[in-house]
């Protein structure tokens, strides 16, 4: 160890660079890492393990001291340059994964509790928007009120309601992206979080049809807004540790953390729906009542045990001396941000290269069959004639085997990795449609849906290659996610009409077959398919995502 006191500042910075460079560049240095790089005389490196400059006295001094590790990090803050022992570093980084892992899972109760309230009301506004309409109906004639019964005006009010959300959360996800940059993780989900609790509130409250309706536009909103928030959280943990070298093992751990995170989001679902549908039984009060408690206690766990993803991922990038950028935004590109918001959903395509593109393409894929809305149902009841009771208990059991796939996912990708896996879930979302279009049996229709489990686990492995993708690029993470969710927002909207377009062509072609219209061959199979044509499509999107995972990830 050895003491240089430079006149000033500027000289000791000026030595501590030129030691750097010698520790760098100096061939006897370069020869013993070329050594160092094959497991060889790793206790004969002598290198600068960490610089710290602070304010000290009225003199500067500099204080250099040799170990046995590689540089970590050069911290600026005025005065004197000393050295950080190594076992401190070694401490900073162990607590910093203690922190991560709170974090992490802070993350995913506070999801859990937020999905289970929004879903213990989520069957609640029809029965009490048609309640309610049912008793401002009496103060009507009895000529306007044979006019719409207060059913379909409570099914066109929800109509309503969906596209104010849909368009809601198209055009404002690519500003909550940019918000969550400014102002971290934690403030924006407390907020958000606080929305759904004062909508629930205001019903519980004062119940009528504004402020159902209120609490429905808020739940479907801040619902989408929250899925932004949850996607950035973890890449701020995961995303850092796509060094070169690293990536596949950060994006297995990323994959790990997005199934986890899905796990929690369908278990509060299923749990909630089943809770919500008795409450709602009893009155809307109670239900929405009981939804207020669990969004308050969402609240109260993001405020307490959640921390700032986006500060940890600042302080573990300063531990490894990688540059944290800014998330700091001016005003003139706050402006910017708005007036580009409308085009937000397909900058993904344009903005960010080929890759990006080719991960975003592969994204819409994979999440076309999810968007089938009210077509799946139909066809349900049409081909399978499932009653409405049925067809929920199809989906709670397509619900569970979710929750199995998204658990079971870290061992998957232990034993296979994210590639395999990929390759597998995409492979897995093929047996329902091919099962569906081959034979007319329900119970070989359910059998396929549960062999192919991990269907569901389709989208994590392109969600993970795209957040690391834009930690390469530079990107910030609540950019990337605010525009991912308004994209699929957008192909939310369009995937109904595609899939039911479908569903009317293929029924015409049934009609014909039935009324001995068709002749040769080609006829034929078109009869034969008729209103399978949907699933047709989600056979052909399955093969070419299937494809581009293979070469793509």
């Amino acid at each position: 160890m050895f003491s240089y006191c430079p006149p000033s500042l500027d000289d000791a910075i000026t030595l501590t660079r030129d030691l750097i460079q010698w520790n760098h560049y100096n061939p006897q240095m370069r020869y013993m890492d070329k050594h160092n790089s094959r497991g060889q005389n790793r206790k004969s490196r002598h290198h600068i393990s960490a610089i710290s400059i602070r304010g000290g006295g009225t003199s500067d001094s500099l204080t250099l001291a040799t170990t046995f590790i590689r540089p970590n990090r050069l911290s600026l803050s005025g005065g004197a340059v000393t050295t950080i022992p190594s076992n401190q570093t070694s401490e900073t980084t162990h607590t910093l994964s203690q922190m991560r892992t709170t974090t992490l899972n802070a993350l995913h109760q506070t999801s859990f509790l937020i999905v289970v309230s929004t879903s213990i009301v989520a069957f609640s506004p029809l029965p009490s928007l048609t309640r309610h309409l049912s008793r401002a109906s009496t103060t009507t004639s009895i000529a306007d009120a044979t006019i719409q019964s207060p059913q379909s005006k409570a099914i066109q009010i929800l109509s309503i309601l969906s596209s104010i959300s849909a368009s809601i959360e198209l055009f404002a996800s690519p500003l909550v992206g940019v918000w969550i940059d400014a102002w971290g993780r934690k403030v924006p989900t407390i907020a958000l979080c606080s929305l759904i609790v004062l909508g629930n509130a205001f019903v519980a409250l004062h119940p009528c049809v504004w402020s159902i309706s209120f609490s429905k536009v808020v739940n479907g909103a801040v619902g989408g807004f929250l899925v932004v928030v949850a996607n950035a959280v973890i890449a701020d943990l995961f995303a850092g540790a796509t060094e070169k070298g690293k990536s596949l093992h950060g994006q297995d751990q990323m994959g790990t953390a997005m199934g986890r995170q899905a796990a929690s989001v369908s278990l509060g679902f299923l749990l909630g729906s089943l809770v919500g549908v008795r409450l709602t039984e009893i009155g809307e009060r109670i239900a929405y009542g009981c939804s207020l408690l669990f969004s308050i206690l969402a609240v109260l766990n993001g405020t307490f045990r959640m921390m700032d993803s986006a500060e940890l991922s600042r302080m573990s990038n300063d531990d490894r001396g990688v540059i944290s950028h800014s998330h700091s935004w001016d005003h003139a590109t706050l402006r910017q941000k708005v007036l580009e918001a409308p085009l937000s959903s397909v900058q993904l395509l344009f903005y960010y290269g080929s890759k990006m593109r080719t991960l975003a393409l592969l994204l819409l894929l994979q999440s076309a069959p999810i968007y089938m809305g009210d077509v799946f149902q139909l066809f349900a009841k049409e081909y399978w004639g499932l009653s409405p009771k049925a067809f929920g208990s199809m989906i709670a059991l397509f619900g569970v085997l979710g929750i199995i796939s998204n658990l079971s996912l870290p061992l998957l990708l232990k034993n296979l990795g994210l590639r395999n896996a990929s390759l597998l879930s995409v492979t897995s979302s093929l047996f329902f449609p091919l099962t569906t279009i081959l034979t007319t049996n329900y119970n070989s229709v359910i059998a396929a849906g549960c062999v192919g489990l991990y269907s569901s686990t389709q989208k994590i492995g392109t969600s993970a290659a795209m957040t690391s993708l834009a930690s390469e690029l530079g990107v910030r993470q609540g950019q990337l996610q605010g525009e991912k969710a308004s994209m699929l927002a957008l192909f939310r909207i369009l995937c109904p009409v595609v899939y039911g377009m479908l569903y009317l062509m293929g029924k015409e072609w049934s009609l014909e077959k039935e009324n001995g219209m068709m002749e040769g061959t080609l006829s034929l199979m078109r009869g034969w398919i008729g209103t399978k044509l949907p699933f047709v499509l989600n056979i052909i999107l399955g093969i070419v995502a299937f494809v581009i995972t293979w070469i793509n990830i």
